[in-house]
Parts: C-alpha cells; sequence; structure tokens
C-alpha cells in the first residue's frame, strides 16, 4: 500500500495511513477511458499524477490532473486525486470544494465521502468527518480502512461503543504501519470503554511491531500504568527518559514508582533539572505535585508548589495549593502564612475553610471557629462549609450553637442527609435521644447510602429502653434488604434483643439468634460486639454452654470492657467454676477503674461522627 502526506491525522499520535492513497487506484481503473492523444490514456494521466504526489510533486500532480479534468470533467477518481492533491499542499478550501463537485454528480461515492471526512477530521471537525464516514462506510462495508476512518471519528467524538461496533469483525491489516494504527486504534476504543488491561493488551501488538519507535514505547507505557501494570510502565518509561529526557515519559515513570512504592527520588530530581520556559516549567510542577499528593508525599510536594507559585505569584489558587499541601505534611506555621498570602489575592470559603483546619490542627480553636464561620459568610448555600462550622462546635461540646448552625442549613436544605445525621448526633451528644432518633431517621431516608445513618441510630438505640419502635422497624428491614452486610444484621439483632429483653417477651428468640450468628459470620473475626450481644442472648435464654462461650470470645476480644468481664463472671458463679469467677471480677474492677466517667461510650461514640463528617462531607479537601 502506498502512503501519502495529504489528508494526514493523528489516531492516538500515530500518523495513519491516508484511505484516499489506498482506494484510488481501483476507482481510475472502473473509470478507464479509450486510448487518445491529447490527453494522455486515462490509465497513464492518473497514475502519472498519482506517482508525483507520492513523490511529493503536488503542483506537477494538479497541473495533469487540471489537464486531465477539462476533457473529463465527470471523472470523480480524477477530481479525487485532484482534492488529494490540494489538500497535500494545504488548500484545503480547494479540496472541500473539488469532493463537493464530485458528491453532487456521484452522491454514492464511498472514497469522496472518505475523502471529505478525512478533510474535516484533520482540521478537528469530527462532527462534521463522522457522517461522511459512516455513510462512506455503509455503501463500502467491505473496505476496512473506511471503517476504520470512521472508527477515528467516533473516538474524537468519544463515542466508543459505536466505534466498537465499527471496528466489530475486523482483522488487523497485513501492512505492518497500518496493523500498528489498528492496536492503537482498538486500544483507544477499549480505554475509552473503561477496559484498561484491553487498552494495554493492544498497545503491547502494536510495540512489538515496532519495538524501537520511542512514541509507541511512550504510549504502551502510559496504557500499561492505567491498566495497573506499574513494573510493566516503568520498565518502559524509565529508559525512554533517561534516553530522551521525554517529560512525558518521566511523569510516567515517576507516577508508575510512586504506585510501586519504590524509590522516586532519581526521577523527581532528573524531572526537577528540566530547563523549560518559564510557562512549561510551571505546568510541569503542577503536574508532578498533583501525582506526589495523590500519593500523600505532601512533603515532597512543597516544593513543587513553591516554584510554581514563585513563577507566577498571582495566582491564588498556586498559593492555596501548597497552603494546603503544607498543612497535610505537618507544617502548620508555614501553612497558616501561605494560606494568608492567598487571602491578600482574594479571599473565598475554600480558602477560609482549611484556614479553620489549620488554626483547629494548631489548638486555636477560637481561630478555627472564626475561619468556618467566614467560610460559611461567603458561601452560605455551600452544605460542607456549614458542617466543618458545626463538626467544630461539636468538637468542643458546644451542642447549642452547632445546632443553630445545623437548623440554619436545614432551612436552606430540607433534603440535605448530612445536615439531618448531624443534627441527629448533636441531640444524642446534648443528651437527648428520642430527638436524635427523628433526624437520624430522616438522613436514613434522605441518604442514597443509609449505613452510616443507620450505624448511629443502632448504636443509640442499644442505649434506649425500650429502643424506639420506628428504629428497629427501619434497622431490621434495611437488613433484610441487604442480608450481606454484617453490620447492620447486628444492630437488627441487637436492637430486637434490646426491646424483648426489657418486656420479658422471649417469642422472638429464634429471629434474635439467627440474625447476630448471621452479622459473626459477615463481620471481621476480630469484632467482638456480636459475641457480647449472643453471651447476653444466650444468658437471657439461659442456654449456659452458649452463654459461656460467647462470653468468653467477647471478653478475649475485647479484654478493656467491664461488662464482657462482669457478665462472664456471673455466667462462672452460675456453673460452678469460682476460681475464673474471681479472676473475672478482678478484671471487672481493674477494666471499671480505667473508664474515666459514664460518658466513656459517648466520647467515643463522638470522636467516631467527628471523623465520620469529616469523611462523607462533599467536596473535601
Amino acid at each position: 500500500m502506498t502512503k501519502c502526506g495529504a489528508f494526514r491525522r493523528f489516531a492516538l499520535g500515530v500518523e495513519a495511513l491516508l484511505l484516499l492513497c489506498s482506494t484510488l487506484t481501483p476507482g481510475a481503473q472502473q473509470n478507464r477511458a479509450s486510448p487518445q492523444a491529447h490527453p494522455p490514456p486515462v490509465s497513464e494521466a492518473l497514475a502519472e499524477a498519482q506517482s508525483s504526489l507520492e513523490h511529493g510533486n503536488a503542483d506537477e500532480a494538479i497541473r495533469i490532473l487540471s489537464s486531465y479534468l477539462q476533457a473529463r470533467p465527470q471523472d470523480s477518481a480524477g477530481r479525487t486525486l485532484l482534492a488529494q492533491a490540494y489538500a497535500s499542499i494545504g488548500e484545503n478550501e480547494r479540496a472541500e470544494e473539488v469532493l463537493q463537485g464530485v458528491l453532487q454528480i456521484a452522491p454514492n461515492d464511498s472514497i469522496a465521502l472518505a475523502a471529505l471526512g478525512e478533510i474535516y477530521e484533520r482540521e478537528g471537525h469530527p462532527e462534521k468527518a463522522e457522517p461522511l464516514l459512516a455513510n462512506a462506510a455503509k455503501i463500502n462495508r467491505d473496505d476496512p480502512r473506511i471503517r476504520m476512518e470512521w472508527a477515528v471519528a467516533l473516538v474524537h467524538l468519544h463515542k466508543y461503543a459505536e466505534a466498537q461496533s465499527a471496528l466489530a469483525g475486523l482483522s488487523p491489516p497485513s501492512e505492518r504501519d497500518e496493523r500498528i494504527a489498528f492496536h492503537r486504534l482498538q486500544a483507544s476504543v477499549a480505554l475509552g470503554l473503561g477496559n484498561a488491561p484491553t487498552a494495554a493488551s493492544e498497545m503491547e501488538k502494536a510495540l512489538a511491531l515496532e519495538p524501537a519507535d520511542h512514541g509507541l514505547a511512550l504510549a504502551t507505557a502510559t496504557a500499561e500504568l492505567q491498566a495497573k501494570n506499574w513494573q510493566r510502565a516503568a520498565s518502559l518509561a524509565e529508559p525512554l527518559f533517561s534516553e530522551t529526557h521525554n517529560l512525558q515519559a518521566g511523569l510516567v515513570s515517576l507516577e508508575a514508582e510512586l504506585d510501586m512504592h519504590s524509590d522516586f527520588h532519581q526521577t523527581l530530581e532528573l524531572l526537577r533539572a528540566t530547563q523549560l520556559a518559564s510557562s512549561k516549567e510551571l505546568e510541569l510542577h503542577q503536574r508532578v505535585a498533583e501525582l506526589l499528593i495523590s500519593n500523600e508525599k505532601y512533603s515532597e510536594s512543597i516544593e513543587e508548589l513553591s516554584r510554581a507559585a514563585n513563577l507566577d505569584p498571582e495566582r491564588a489558587d498556586l498559593e492555596f495549593d501548597l497552603a494546603l499541601a503544607q498543612f497535610r505534611a505537618g507544617r502548620l506555621d508555614d501553612a497558616l502564612a501561605s494560606a494568608e498570602k492567598c487571602k491578600a489575592l482574594g479571599d473565598n470559603a475554600d480558602l477560609e475553610d482549611l484556614i479553620g483546619d489549620i488554626q483547629e490542627t494548631r489548638g486555636d480553636n477560637l481561630a478555627a471557629v472564626k475561619g468556618y464561620q467566614a467560610a460559611v459568610e461567603l458561601a452560605p448555600n455551600e452544605e460542607r462549609y456549614r458542617l466543618s462550622l458545626a463538626v467544630e462546635l461539636i468538637r468542643h461540646s458546644s451542642f447549642e450553637p452547632a445546632k443553630v448552625v445545623l437548623k440554619q442549613g436545614e432551612e436552606l436544605q430540607p433534603e440535605s442527609w448530612r445536615i439531618q445525621l448531624a443534627l441527629g448526633m448533636v441531640e444524642h451528644f446534648g443528651g437527648t435521644d428520642e430527638g436524635a432518633t427523628k433526624y437520624l431517621l430522616r438522613a436514613a431516608e434522605l441518604a442514597p447510602e443509609p449505613q452510616v445513618a443507620l450505624q448511629y441510630l443502632g448504636d443509640i438505640q442499644l442505649d434506649r429502653a425500650p429502643p424506639d419502635p420506628a428504629a428497629v422497624a427501619k434497622l431490621c428491614e434495611y437488613s433484610d434488604g441487604q442480608p450481606k452486610e454484617g453490620d447492620i444484621q447486628y444492630y437488627c439483632g441487637a436492637v430486637l434483643f434490646r426491646r424483648d429483653h426489657v418486656t420479658g417477651d422471649k417469642t422472638h428468640a429464634a429471629e434474635i439468634l439467627r440474625r447476630l450468628h448471621a452479622s459473626v459470620a459477615l463481620l471481621p473475626k476480630d469484632d467482638a460486639a456480636p459475641h457480647c450481644q449472643l453471651g447476653k442472648a444466650y444468658r437471657w435464654l439461659e442456654r449456659w454452654p452458649e452463654a459461656l462461650r460467647e462470653s468468653e470470645i467477647c471478653s478475649r476480644l475485647d479484654p478493656g470492657s467491664a461488662e464482657a468481664h462482669y457478665r462472664l463472671a456471673q455466667i462462672y458463679e452460675h456453673v460452678g467454676q469460682p476460681e475464673k469467677q474471681r479472676k473475672e471480677i478482678k478484671l471487672y474492677e481493674a477494666a471499671s477503674t480505667r473508664l474515666a466517667d459514664e460518658n466513656a461510650r459517648r466520647q467515643a461514640t463522638m470522636k467516631a461522627f467527628l471523623y465520620t463528617m469529616q469523611k462523607e462531607a462533599p467536596d473535601r479537601q
């Protein structure tokens, strides 16, 4: 197959072969006219023009074809080749005009359709190219090159499923360059469909055909990185970076090394030492910082962000990123200084929220509250800033002010499950479990994934006597719909036991035991809670061997629980093991002295809640 310079376009970074060069000759043969003295015979004229074009002499090809078409103006093959010649010297408008004329005469000319589509594609208009190529492929379904061109346009439009259909059934071409382009196209489609391993496999096939090609090696390394084959990505990118100093290869090397948790410092230093224009240097430092931060290498990212900020000191976003990296690296004073510098360039809610985080970590809770309040004032309709302020107030037991902040948020966003969750926990921490239950039930109704709200709801019901009927019903309803969720199976069984233990009703004993045993099977083996509840339930049912077994497991898994030791001592007394009873009494007394006060469990719940809210808050930095 012949290569041409006209209608060039890059498919996945590699110059593809031109459809026109491979398809015009058959068309010319079909349009051959009777030999004449002037102009030359059809085959000779077209062959001569084709040869001139292939040798880079487009002007000569245009002269031959112009003369030829004066006598044969209806010859679509000649016109199409003329359009190719115009395109090869950058005269796309004339090429388009010629091809439009061909299509007026022969609207189903697949070669002209494909050629015009190629021009539009090369000009960056895949939306104009795609229908032309689709029509060409429909007319000439057996031409694999047209189908490939159509698939390329579809890829450019991010229509990957359609591109996959366009390529369905095609075998790799026999010619090497076309074969490489085919595998790269298949890789692009696979990656667009989210199939990174297949994309990497296709790129490896392309690379095997031209292993010395640096561009192929880099593209393959990038595909292997997407497929999380980090060792292979590094083995391709590292020597390429060392040999060529290609920045993209260096970035792929750095990302692969970070993902493998291997030593990345040499690659990092080489990237830092690269001499670039200031705009490119800033972009490089930002990209390197992004990779480092995504792998929690905050200290190393600070130098990159500092360099970037120095290159453009008026960029507030760079100062913000620097302050955030310094905060996460524990350099709190530096973080505060960078945040203040950023504030001088322009204040916003994100920045004030970050200042609140920095001040809280520095131990200045008053300054932290001011920061969070400023964020709320700057963006009163943004849920996350109001939650940051509420969490800060809760952290320091300012429950009433936290409730005021959250109630304001509820008025603005009545459908926010996070605000309902926070309101519920504020009620709980303030000692009002009835109100807490109401809010948590509402949060569970609103949340797309209600497990978090239901777990807090379950914890609260385990302290109530009896638990709220609506809460019991909600927990067990959800557990019935999610039989593989061990936490919710546990809470349902535990609150059912709590309810029936208070009333003395043992008619649901089988269901309670079934759910608690299910939670044992589903939860981690070191989770004491379901064994502790089973110990209580079996003791209540006076099934002493099972009560002893489960209570011993409970005590072993949670040796700091005073309640576990006390219950086990009672069971040992009942089964006639006084020595073990006395030992458990001593352990109970020791564990009791370690309890700071009766609110120890509530304090633990508060810490867990604060962590949850920081983790669950939307768009948290």
